[in-house]
């Protein structure tokens, strides 16, 4: 199982820059593969929303 911890943000109303507005969301995405869990964030995102980071939870674990 794959899990992803991901944060979304509310995309400004010109497309550029940052939106006065900004609102964030935390989301997580479980999938068989990294394609499934990342299909499973996406489905998350509502209209105006976009990802602004993915991890993988202990990828950067160096033990």
């Amino acid at each position: 199982m794959i899990v992803l911890h991901a944060l979304a943000e509310t995309v400004p109303p010109d497309h550029t820059g940052v939106d006065p507005d900004r609102r964030t969301m935390p989301l997580e995405g479980r999938g068989g593969t990294y394609d499934e869990a990342m299909a499973a964030l996406r489905e998350q995102l509502t209209d105006g929303m976009r990802l602004i980071w993915v991890r993988r939870p202990g990828a950067d674990d160096p033990s």
